[in-house]
């Protein structure tokens, strides 16, 4: 039988010791992030400020909190993110909520929406937008956001990733442009957009249990399995994009940058030719832009 673990704050309550504390454990675990996920654990769960941290050490922390702390920093050394620990996630302009049903928005993914910000000019351009696999809605949401004359659908399979988008948009006030369908991908669409975008899940299935524990064991296993050579669920965007994009429509997705070969590859067999793409933060190819190729 296992032992019981020790407490992490062994009943210390002063704002200055838990986060002491909380930062050296998270070193000791050798989290790649310790001293901002202390903090942020801290500041969330503690209701308390950066600056109170700084100007008032040795407030007194009630004990039904301290225990929240611990929980939440049990559930930071099991693997979980910030992001799934807290129920939300910064994604370009938006906070974000997120739930067990959907991916956790990463900041590579917002090179989709800064290419999709090119292609719907000028801003004020009246323009119907779909994204296959919404998610928490990040993608759809952030465009929708910096374009306030478009309207966009959001397609997932996942009923709770809908659910889940559907309150995101709500949140940020944007429900009266945004529709949700529970469908995969375009297959339920009728109608034709202007702007089409996509963050499928890409991951080769043999390659997903080397993934960090926090995608591998938290992220839902829909959102990242791309079959065999993780092209699958490219090839059902491909296949559906004829049929739902505007004779000038843009299609872009987002890519693992090692597969960008693979990918173009793909969207040729459908008739798809590559327009532009963009590189995120760290220089790599992360979004690709493509059109119908008799359009």
């Amino acid at each position: 039988m296992a032992e019981p673990e020790l407490p992490i704050f062994a009943g210390e309550a002063d704002l200055a010791t838990l986060y002491t504390t909380l930062k050296r454990t998270f070193r000791e675990a050798k989290l790649a992030t310790p001293d901002l996920d202390a903090r942020l654990l801290v500041v969330e769960t503690l209701n308390v400020t950066t600056a109170q941290l700084i100007a008032n050490p040795r407030l007194a922390i009630p004990a039904a909190l301290v225990g929240e702390l611990e929980v939440r920093a049990r559930e930071r050394l099991a693997g979980r993110s910030i992001g799934r620990i807290l129920g939300r996630r910064a994604f370009w302009s938006l906070d974000l909520r997120v739930s067990d049903a959907t991916l956790e928005p990463r900041p590579e993914t917002e090179t989709v929406v800064e290419l999709a910000l090119t292609v719907l000019q000028p801003p004020d351009r009246a323009a119907a937008i779909a994204d296959l696999g919404v998610g928490s809605g990040a993608i759809l949401l952030a465009v929708l956001t910096e374009r306030p004359a478009a309207f966009g659908v959001g397609v997932d399979i996942s009923l709770g990733c809908l659910v889940q988008a559907r309150r995101n948009a709500e949140r940020h006030g944007l429900a009266a442009r945004a529709a949700f369908v529970a469908a995969n991908f375009g297959a339920a669409l009728g109608a034709r957009f202007d702007l089409v975008v996509s963050n499928p899940p890409y991951v080769s299935t043999g390659t997903i249990a080397t993934l960090d524990r926090t995608v591998r064991e938290f992220d839902p296993r829909l959102a990242l399995d791309g079959g065999a050579d993780g092209l699958d669920a490219y090839r059902t965007v491909f296949a559906h994009a004829e049929a739902i994009l505007a004779p000038a429509g843009t299609l872009i997705v987002e890519i693992d940058p090692a597969a960008a070969d693979a990918v173009t590859g793909e969207a040729a067999r459908h008739r798809l030719e590559v327009v532009s793409m963009a590189n995120d933060l760290n220089g790599v190819p992360r979004a690709m832009s493509l059109r119908r190729g008799d359009g």
